[in-house]
């Protein structure tokens, strides 16, 4: 059976790759697509680039969040290299960012851009930015789509409808003040074990062996991506800039 579907898929990809290959064939406007593309973000029109794009992808990033990609290499040889669940991958290679993959849906819509490995790099930081900007600037819009958040001031939830916050955060500092003051009571109960003063708050754990503190530190319990800090004797966290009292005066 195995067999028999092998036999299938070579000539089925052998007639896609022969279409590709003609002259004026779709190859060729997947390779000026490609180009078009890439040479819109390298100069910096992000909004063109925006607009050679799927429905889907184009509403996850704004004009603003691509101009991030302004300067980017611009490969000189995209070639057709097959087709998978993204669409048809167009290959290149531009100096020492190395390989570029584009895919391409084709339908009657025509050829857009359905993906990206330089956008996917970018992307790799939406989480954190989104949830930077949405601590100061709830009523804002997410830096990375440029849609407004869905914030509740009662609760103090904001939501992004991109998903980079998951099912939301709550932007007021109760939380945190508590877990705050809880971990300056452990500081506290560490000296009074006769521990010296660290210069970290991992250094409760490690130095203290595991009785005290918590391996790797302390997150705020807001931001997953932010570590309380030691500073003035005090635990400061640099989510919501600000500090428990002092566990002791150093």
């Amino acid at each position: 059976m195995r067999r028999f579907l092998l036999s299938l898929c070579i000539p089925a990809a052998a007639v896609v790759f022969a279409l590709i290959a003609r002259p004026g064939s779709l190859g060729i406007q997947l390779k000026a697509s490609a180009e078009a593309y890439s040479r819109a973000l390298s100069e910096g029109n992000s909004s063109d680039a925006r607009g050679m794009m799927v429905p889907e992808l184009a509403q996850s990033v704004s004009a603003e969040f691509l101009a991030r990609l302004a300067g980017t290499a611009v490969p000189d040889d995209f070639r057709f290299s097959g087709i998978d669940e993204g669409g048809f991958l167009m290959n290149g290679t531009a100096g020492q960012a190395g390989t570029r993959v584009i895919w391409f849906s084709v339908s009657n819509n025509g050829i857009l851009v359905a993906g990206d490995t330089a956008l996917d790099n970018i992307l790799g930081s939406a989480a954190i930015l989104c949830r930077e900007n949405a601590a100061v600037n709830p009523d804002g819009f997410c830096p990375v789509s440029g849609v407004q958040y869905l914030y509740d001031s009662d609760t103090g939830i904001v939501v992004c409808s991109e998903g980079h916050l998951g099912d939301g955060i709550v932007i007021n500092s109760n939380s945190c003040s508590l877990s705050r003051d809880s971990v300056s009571t452990e500081l506290r109960e560490y000296l009074e074990a006769g521990y010296d003063f660290p210069e970290t708050l991992e250094e409760l754990f490690t130095l203290s062996g595991g009785m005290y503190g918590r391996r790797g530190g302390y997150r705020c319990p807001d931001n997953g991506y932010k570590y309380y800090e030691l500073r003035d004797g005090s635990i400061y966290c640099p989510f919501h800039e600000e500090s428990a009292e002092a566990a002791v005066e150093r």
